[in-house]
């Protein structure tokens, strides 16, 4: 029989190649059954999260980056919802950009979550559901974006695996700003049809991408509505300029930035010219559906 009180760590293989030391791990020992599991492939932490929540586990923790936290989403969003409603999600970040952690607000230390733990910080995630081109169905938990974005990602997949990460993002980021092109896109927005050359047109639940850009600063992880930030035929010297402010993840005032809510968003354009990012994963291309869907998950989190 499970565990009453199991607590899943679920550790990206070869960042943290030795788990988590004992030090951390002794205080949850007297009274949770603890369980540490690192990833050795694309799918394992998806894997893991699964498994954990069919076999009872009452926290799932996610230690890693966004890809990390999102594969553990879609493992946990892959069981059947009574098993779902037993687990929650928590996020130890330790990636390099833990863009989804600074909406989360859940701290970044074993202490943290046992804090919030105790304090029965457990609060309904809004989760976004993606449909993508060959019907299959992808969970984002913080933003998915088509344009200069998922460029950089598509091209940060290409670089060799021997450079360190830092080194290849910026280098994409260059290569990106350098050669990008505003796309034609039409996109339908809880029905209402919005046509024109984008520069990026993200969906999001959480506020910041691209490690600490404030793209979408009204966002919220639970009011029920994703905010869709729509950067109109911007060129690349216009985006560079843009981005000292988006660190500062506050609304542009700039003629070319809108900022809309939202239920649902239709995604349609050139595929090949068109790819998409989840969480800072490179996740397919469009057409593409965004559709928000309330409380879907529940989290360990500090409240609004």
């Amino acid at each position: 029989m499970a565990h009453p009180s199991r607590i899943v760590f679920i550790l990206h293989g070869r960042h943290c190649p030795q788990g988590l030391p004992e030090h951390l791990l002794a205080p949850l020992r007297a009274d949770f059954d603890v369980d540490v599991l690192l990833t050795s492939s694309a799918d394992s932490a998806t894997r893991y999260a699964r498994e954990a929540a069919l076999s009872g586990a009452r926290w799932v923790v996610a230690v890693g980056g966004d890809g990390t936290v999102h594969e553990v989403v879609n493992g946990l969003m892959s069981v059947p919802e009574a098993a779902r409603q037993q687990v929650a999600l928590a996020v130890l970040p330790t990636g390099t950009g833990n863009d989804f952690a600074r909406s989360l607000g859940s701290g970044n230390s074993v202490p943290d979550l046992l804090a919030l733990m105790a304090a029965g910080q457990v609060h309904a995630l809004d989760l976004i559901r993606v449909t993508l081109a060959d019907g299959s169905v992808r969970w984002c938990n913080n933003i998915g974006s088509i344009g200069i974005t998922s460029d950089i990602v598509r091209r940060v997949k290409t670089m060799p695996a021997r450079l360190p990460a830092s080194l290849a993002f910026y280098s994409a980021v260059a290569t990106a700003l350098l050669r990008w092109q505003p796309q034609p896109m039409q996109l339908t927005l809880d029905g209402q049809r919005i046509d024109g050359r984008f520069t990026c047109v993200s969906a999001a639940n959480g506020r910041f991408f691209g490690s600490g850009l404030g793209i979408a600063p009204e966002a919220r992880l639970d009011d029920g509505l994703m905010e869709v930030v729509l950067i109109d035929n911007a060129g690349s010297l216009d985006f560079i300029r843009l981005l000292p402010q988006l660190r500062q993840a506050r609304p542009l005032a700039d003629a070319r930035v809108r900022y809309l809510r939202g239920r649902v968003l239709h995604v349609a354009g050139d595929a090949a010219r068109c790819p998409l990012e989840l969480d800072g994963e490179l996740a397919g291309h469009a057409p593409v559906r965004f559709e928000l869907v309330p409380g879907a998950l529940r989290c360990l989190r500090r409240s609004y």
